[in-house]
């Protein structure tokens, strides 16, 4: 038996790094995105095509998302989610069902309690084969009570509205930087629990050292910006002179930015299985100097170029000589770890029939309420 359900997005809080997930999805599903902060309202409208946002204040949120929507599309852990909204759920006796969507697809979390928080999941978007056999090797997949593989939507929804992507792309990034034989991307992971970010030694010798037929876009983690703000700021004030580098801080739709990027500069972030669509050249810059062949935790670095902490000041050196030399053809192992991460595209309105049926085949209402 199929039921009629009303469903959102929610982003709940300041993170802005979840927008490029659940907005795509939303856009393309034809429901409405709940946020609770101005600035993500406004990025959501300007980003992402044809998307119904809905801006609600903290105190108000809980009573009129539990009495309008049954099922919410959310980034974080059920748990968290059960702390802001129990208590209108408990007083309407109405347990709103939840599918968790992933907010990339990183290597992070490998050694440490990170994944396991999803173990409260009913539901869940999974990119491919490699999300389902972390969610099992992590002890989250076998409680779920449904799951959609959904391929790279993000990459299918770009393609979809390259044309207005290309664009803002162009306006937003492209004019305010001189031509270039090369644009080179820095996309740092933020501070997290395993001192992830390599941003605060890589930078400078990133930029002192760049040639000047070279651009350089920085693009920060949101959380970053959240941890260190006034640093950055500083950072960004010291380089303003440099008409190659762009510091880019509120830029959410990363598909339109990777396909301007001739080759990708990283750490840690999910932004580095992105730029596989693109099967350009990868370099991981590997801040805690970990074993790169036998860490789980860094499989995406067999994708590209490992360059370890005392190399950073000669980055560009060895960038050169990958090019000049042509160390080695990355392209088919880049491939394979795509397919492995995302598998076969979905045409968007097959895969909203998918996510569509998952929820429609939900309990009406559930006896045991908490």
């Amino acid at each position: 038996m199929t039921h009629d359900f009303s469903a959102a997005g929610l982003i709940y809080g300041p993170d802005e790094h979840h927008l490029d997930h659940l907005g795509p999805l939303c856009s393309f599903m034809g429901i409405p995105l709940i946020v609770t902060e101005d600035k993500l309202c406004d990025l959501a409208k300007r980003y992402y095509p044809g998307l119904e946002v809905i801006l609600f204040d903290y105190l108000a949120i809980s009573e009129y998302l539990v009495s309008h929507f049954d099922i919410i599309f959310y980034s974080m852990p059920r748990d968290i989610f059960d702390e802001v909204f129990f208590l209108p759920q408990k007083l309407m006796q109405k347990r709103i069902r939840a599918i968790w969507c992933p907010h990339g697809n990183s290597d992070k979390g490998e050694s440490i309690f990170y994944m396991e928080a999803l173990k409260k999941e009913e539901a869940a978007l999974l990119y491919g084969r490699q999300m389902v056999e972390t969610f099992k090797r992590k002890g989250v997949f076998d409680q779920l009570k449904g799951h959609v593989i959904t391929g790279n939507y993000r990459y299918q929804y770009y393609l979809q509205h390259k044309e207005f992507y290309d664009q803002i792309a162009e306006r937003e990034i492209m004019r305010k930087l001189p031509k270039a034989q090369k644009t080179l991307l820095y996309a740092p992971t933020w501070q997290d629990y395993e001192k992830s970010t390599s941003f605060f030694d890589a930078t400078k010798p990133l930029i002192e050292t760049l040639p000047s037929e070279y651009n350089l876009i920085i693009k920060l983690h949101p959380n970053l910006t959240l941890q260190q703000d006034f640093l950055i700021e500083d950072l960004i004030a010291a380089y303003q002179s440099k008409q190659n580098v762009l510091f880019l801080k509120e830029f959410p739709p990363i598909y339109a930015l990777l396909n301007l990027a001739d080759l990708y500069i990283g750490d840690m972030s999910s932004v580095g299985y992105d730029f596989l669509s693109f099967d350009k050249p990868l370099f991981f810059l590997n801040q805690t100097v970990r074993d790169s062949k036998n860490d789980a935790g860094l499989y995406l670095f067999r994708c590209g170029i490992e360059i370890k902490p005392e190399q950073y000041a000669d980055i560009h050196t060895v960038i050169a000589n990958y090019f000049q030399f042509e160390l080695r053809n990355f392209s088919e192992v880049r491939k394979e770890v795509y397919a492995y991460a995302f598998g076969h595209p979905k045409p968007l309105e097959a895969l909203k029939k998918e996510i569509v049926h998952l929820y429609s085949s939900f309990p009406e209402r559930e006896l045991d309420f908490f």
